[in-house]
């Protein structure tokens, strides 16, 4: 016997009618020996391979946390300021509207550059996303007070100004909502299906939101309770519907995969063992051995 043969069989290699086998993560042979060489480092191999995939698709906290934020102050005004507006004068009606449009200032600055920092897409999706969101935050910002002064010039009676208010509102807050979503999950590479249940989603929340207001209007009802709890679970919702798309974006196909899995090569193997354990799948075949 050769030297080269006599360290082969004591390093238990396997013969050539052996094969590895892969269950519940340990690899083994047909005899029952263990693989040579480290067993944890192929489990370190899985687990790094699986932690970077998931790594892989993260938007990055601070892209997460600043359009996080960007919603929270947008909606800031509505819920602090509000209720010192019906309390208050002509001076905390003033500094209400200010507060408005400082915080929906605020909302499309901050959103804007939270979708061009998000992490691991292209930035051909980023500057879609960040325009989509700019072009619905800005239209809700500026088209909303200029409305409401057409309307107060036109001279039209109080309730059909009322009315048109509240419808054209309605169309803004869907194109704004709609924005919101889909300048997200563009820049999250979500599919284009989720884009649209994302649509309808704000559609309907905002026909149910008109509606709503409507009813409370032609009532009489409310007040700054109804409208601070409507803002409350406005925002809620909105948070909602993110987590949705989130989750759907989860599922198989929901997503695109990042340019960093597409230009990755494939796994060696499916087994997923370290590259270096390829070459001892077969002896003959390692000049080494």
């Amino acid at each position: 016997m050769s030297s080269g043969q006599s360290s082969h069989n004591q390093g238990n290699w396997p013969e050539p009618n052996q094969s590895w086998q892969s269950g519940a993560g340990d690899f083994q042979l047909n005899s029952g020996h263990q693989p040579p060489g480290d067993l944890d480092a192929a489990r370190r191999y899985q687990d790094s391979a699986g932690s970077t995939g998931q790594a892989s698709r993260h938007p990055g906290w601070l892209a997460r946390s600043l359009f996080w934020a960007a919603l929270i102050i947008g909606a800031l005004p509505a819920l602090v300021l509000a209720p010192m507006a019906y309390a208050g004068g002509p001076d905390a009606v003033v500094f209400y509207s200010a507060g408005t449009l400082v915080g929906g200032v605020l909302r499309l600055v901050l959103g804007t550059i939270a979708i061009l920092l998000v992490k691991n897409t292209t930035w051909a999706r980023r500057i879609v996303g960040a325009g989509i969101y700019l072009i619905g935050s800005l239209a809700l910002v500026v088209l909303t007070p200029l409305i409401s002064m057409f309307m107060g010039m036109s001279g039209a009676g109080p309730a059909d100004s009322m009315l048109t208010v509240a419808i054209i509102q309605g169309v803004l807050s869907t194109i704004y909502l709609a924005a919101v979503f889909c300048g997200w999950c563009i820049a999250r590479n979500r599919r284009w299906w989720i884009l649209v249940i994302a649509v309808a989603i704000a559609v309907v929340l905002n026909i149910l939101n008109t509606s709503f207001d409507h009813v409370l209007a032609a009532q009489r009802a409310g007040g700054v309770t109804v409208a601070v709890a409507v803002q409350a679970v406005w925002l809620v919702i909105m948070f909602g519907v993110l987590g949705l798309c989130h989750l759907l974006g989860r599922i198989r196909g929901g997503t695109v995969s990042p340019p960093s899995q597409q230009a990755r090569p494939s796994q060696p193997s499916t087994n997923q063992w370290p590259p270096e354990w390829d070459s001892r799948q077969n002896p003959r075949q390692n000049p080494h051995h």
